[in-house]
């Protein structure tokens, strides 16, 4: 089997330590077919974009891949007022696209209890949670494919190709940080292409992130910034809201 290229090496990485948690770099290297050398290179790579914990002997990832159930304690009030916000911006009738996550779960919490809403909407998803909040209280549309444990989403190839099958109204979306060079990140590759694909069958793409999300640089780029439409935060500071307006987003503060 042919050794992975670069950035593909480096998405396996954080493939293999979510699956298993932390791991040895002689299994990494194992893992991966290539030397020692190279995994060790890959390693110091990953933890200098603060994807990665280097431990003795291995490595574990960064706290922003931490597990599903950790991220759904934190930020809880402030999930809850974008969540909230997001609600204002779906309109009755519409075909909408909710991401996975602990936001997109609280998004499909408050369409739960807005259900004069939500029973006129169709929606897609990948995300498990998101799924069973929204169980019977709409035409609900699953995208299969591969479990990807900490975000309790579906994705892979399958994922991709139902996603492209159909067109949107609205995509609610959430991300791992907003590099403000760099536009819209996330910490796992598969994640990022699937987030951009979903974008490319959007009418209006709108990104739901708390203020924490602004300036740390994210793994995989999925999308720049004047290819969302709005956003939806707790509290924009100066320079994130001017970046946003600049590029032509319509800022909205749930604060």
């Amino acid at each position: 089997m042919n050794a992975p290229l670069a950035e593909d090496r480096l998405q396996r990485i954080l493939d293999l330590l979510s699956r298993n948690g932390r791991m040895r770099t002689t299994a990494l290297t194992e893992a991966l077919g290539v030397s020692g050398a190279t995994t060790r290179r890959d390693l110091d790579l990953l933890a200098s974009r603060g994807l990665i914990r280097k431990l003795h002997g291995g490595a574990a990832l960064a706290s922003q891949d931490q597990q599903y159930t950790d991220r759904q304690q934190l930020h809880q009030d402030a999930k809850t007022r974008l969540a909230q916000t997001a609600l204002n911006l779906i309109q009755p009738g519409q075909t909408l696209y909710l991401d996975a996550g602990t936001t997109a779960q609280a998004v499909a919490h408050a369409l739960k209890r807005a259900p004069q809403l939500t029973r006129t909407l169709r929606v897609v998803t990948h995300g498990i949670d998101v799924a069973y909040e929204l169980n019977g209280e709409c035409p609900l549309y699953v995208v299969g494919g591969e479990l990807y444990g900490s975000t309790y989403s579906l994705t892979g190839p399958d994922a991709l190709d139902t996603i492209r099958r159909y067109r949107y109204d609205l995509f609610l979306v959430g991300c791992t940080s907003i590099d403000p060079t760099r536009g819209l990140t996330n910490s796992n590759l598969i994640e990022a292409q699937q987030k951009a694909a979903i974008m490319t069958q959007t009418t209006r793409t709108v990104l739901i992130a708390d203020h924490s999300k602004w300036g740390p640089t994210g793994f995989a780029t999925f999308a720049t910034l004047n290819q969302i439409h709005d956003w939806v935060t707790d509290h924009a500071g100066p320079v994130a809201r001017c970046a946003f307006e600049e590029a032509g987003v319509t800022v909205h503060d749930s604060a």
